[in-house]
């Protein structure tokens, strides 16, 4: 595993990333640009392209990447390896158990950043109603992205963030 810097104590601007519908796209049959893979006994597609861009992110050290899925450390120890992403930790292992009060990722992105912390949050759940909470609470610091889940995160998205997460 990556070595860890605590969300709080880690300087760099937030990558925060969902698996189904973001980095696999919903479907069964690979074409165009999507590879298939097996992991964790699922098959899963994938964009090699954004996985490289991803890992060039990662590797250049400037923006810190997370994990923010249901899938927990799976992501990391049977996904990640899969698709030839590197390994990044989790913004927080989520309680599936809450109430449905509240969605458990907008909780845990609560807790996990800080108001004044430049963040790009790429989930297909991201509804516009939910955007509008983030905005809300982080202003221009926050970029919700929510990717069609039937074709997942894009390179044209993967700009946007790094267009975000770049300038202050």
């Amino acid at each position: 595993m990556s070595s860890e810097l605590p969300t709080e104590c880690d300087p760099n601007p937030l990558l925060i990333i969902d698996l189904d519908g973001v980095i696999s796209p919903y479907g069964t049959t690979a074409h165009d640009d999507l590879r298939l893979v097996r992991a964790g006994g699922h098959r899963l597609l994938y964009r090699p392209a954004v996985i490289d861009e991803l890992n060039r992110i990662h590797r250049e050290g400037r923006i810190s990447l997370r994990w923010l899925t249901t899938w927990g450390t799976d992501a990391r120890t049977h996904v990640a390896p899969a698709v030839g992403l590197d390994d990044f930790p989790l913004l927080e292992a989520l309680d599936l158990s809450l109430s449905a009060r509240q969605w458990p990722k907008i909780e845990a992105v609560q807790r996990q950043v800080r108001i004044g912390r430049r963040f790009a949050w790429i989930d297909d759940d991201l509804t516009p109603a939910k955007q509008l909470q983030l905005r809300q609470r982080y202003g221009a610091d926050g970029l919700p992205l929510r990717p069609r889940a039937t074709v997942g995160l894009t390179l044209d998205e993967l700009a946007a963030v790094r267009l975000h997460l770049g300038n202050r």
